[in-house]
């Protein structure tokens, strides 16, 4: 389960961010991850309530997960479609030969504090 490691390097760059700003907690952290990455967001979920409550400057905080469109340009015809939705083949021509144009990504988006707490 890789989405563990994922988590604990989330964590590393959130607690530098908390350092760095001088914050003794953070309310949300916003990560999105593309469909085309091996990250199954289910896990995340699950890993990070396990894990957030080790850390001081996570406890009561929610990890919020946005999924982006794995997006597909098909080599044949020059077709940009979903490649999930569409079983990896493009909807034009029918080709399964493309090249992944969105959707690889994991990364923090953003850090939530609610100021006056």
């Amino acid at each position: 389960m890789h989405e563990l490691t994922l988590l604990y390097g989330v964590v590393d760059k959130v607690g530098e961010v908390v350092k760095d700003n001088g914050l003794d907690h953070v309310d949300a952290i916003v990560i999105e991850v593309g469909e085309a990455t091996s990250v199954i967001p289910e896990f995340l979920q699950d890993g990070y309530e396990v894990i957030s409550d080790d850390y001081d400057f996570l406890r009561g905080s929610e990890l919020i997960i946005e999924r982006i469109t794995a997006v597909g340009r098909c080599r044949q015809c020059g077709t940009e479609f979903p490649i999930v939705a569409n079983k990896g083949i493009c909807p034009e021509c029918g080709s399964f030969d493309k090249d992944i144009i969105e959707g690889m990504d994991f990364f923090i988006r953003e850090v939530r504090v609610m100021e006056n707490q």
